[in-house]
């Protein structure tokens, strides 16, 4: 098997994606495995990102994926106030994850 590296110039819409450090996420999946430094998120959680998009850190959004997916995978809502959730995270404030079942829930 032979690799090559490659240098990847893309050009996205500003309301296309956030930064996090030198991390890039977007709601376009279908560049995601050309570079391990772009993320997938939904159309509708960039915006919320954005108004963050300073005070985000990897860890936070690690924290967000792992908490979605328990969410998604222990309840029929499957939608969520990302905006809450992610003020919860930047915050640092401590929850388990009933609360934010409990408090995070739109559907």
């Amino acid at each position: 098997m032979t690799t090559i590296d490659l240098t990847v110039t893309l050009q996205l819409n500003e309301e296309d994606y956030f930064k996090v450090g030198d991390h890039i996420f977007t709601k376009s999946d279908k560049i995601k495995s050309i570079e391990d430094r772009l993320h997938f998120c939904g159309a509708s959680a960039i915006k919320i990102f954005k108004e963050y998009e300073n005070r985000l850190t990897l860890e936070i959004m690690d924290n967000w994926s792992r908490l979605n997916k328990i969410l998604n995978e222990n309840s029929c809502c499957a939608v969520w106030d990302n905006r809450k959730i992610i003020q919860e995270l930047v915050e640092n404030r401590d929850h388990p994850v009933s609360w934010y079942a409990e408090n995070c829930r739109i559907c």
